[in-house]
């Protein structure tokens, strides 16, 4: 497979801007990033820039870097970093885990479904926070922390739902930058899917992105979310790259 690392850089550094961390930190190339544990992605370190480093030298600092504000260090990997990091990370013991595939699709291409039901508001409502928090490990404090995270982004911004605040029935969340539509937090209630409810949601929110300035559309899957790659993959979306994990092994 060619690596188009100019591409794959390019989408990393929108997707950092359109969901972005409590806290980041450059150092020598790598994107650090902090936000209380909510989320991989706002909690890890990304090499992002090859500059001449010392690896070893840099892990260490990252790792002082995460245990100074009592997470674990995470790395995530994408094709376009230097090898020699991913290989460091293994001998030092850190384990491989999936992190997701990034599709994108044109704003005008592939199919257009009915957006009916669906309301996009310009900030997320009580009950879109707690369907949110209904996935694992964004309840309970993580709740608040994720919020935060959400009044961070700065780019515009819609938060799309079906229901109605005493029954929430599916969410998503779009973010618009340098005309791209990143997607996130795309959610349905347990008792309500299967029903078309998340095609809806995101027919929705690229409804919304358009007159916003969006031309294009990314989002993160993980690779073994079947019924996820199902679905994206009938609008069109096709996938660009993944991105992978470097977490060390749990303390017994």
């Amino acid at each position: 497979m060619i690596i188009d690392r100019d591409h794959i850089l390019s989408l990393e550094l929108i997707g950092h801007a359109t969901w972005p961390a409590l806290e980041e930190e450059w150092l020598n190339g790598w994107l650090l990033r902090a936000s209380g544990g909510v989320t991989r992605r706002a909690n890890s370190a990304n090499p992002v820039h090859d500059l001449p480093i010392n690896i070893e030298v840099q892990i260490q600092a990252s790792e002082a870097w995460f245990e100074a504000r009592q997470l674990p260090p995470v790395f995530r990997l994408t094709a376009a970093a230097d090898p020699s990091i991913d290989l460091a990370l293994d001998e030092a013991g850190y384990r491989r885990q999936p992190g997701a595939l990034v599709m994108t699709r044109l704003l005008d291409d592939g199919p257009a479904d009915a957006t009916g039901g669906v309301e996009v508001a310009d900030s997320a409502s009580d009950a879109w926070l707690d369907l949110m928090a209904e996935e694992p490990g964004r309840g309970g404090d993580k709740r608040e922390v994720a919020r935060q995270i959400l009044a961070r982004i700065t780019d515009p911004a819609g938060f799309a739902s079906i229901g109605t605040d005493e029954a929430m029935q599916a969410i998503g969340l779009g973010v618009v930058h340098d005309s791209y539509l990143g997607v996130f937090m795309m959610q349905t209630a347990a008792t309500h899917r299967r029903q078309g409810l998340a095609r809806a949601v995101l027919a929705a929110l690229m409804e919304w992105a358009r007159p916003v300035g969006a031309r294009q559309v990314f989002l993160q899957v993980h690779p073994e979310n079947q019924p996820a790659l199902a679905l994206y993959g009938s609008l069109g979306f096709e996938s660009q790259y993944e991105y992978w994990y470097r977490q060390p092994p749990p303390i017994v």
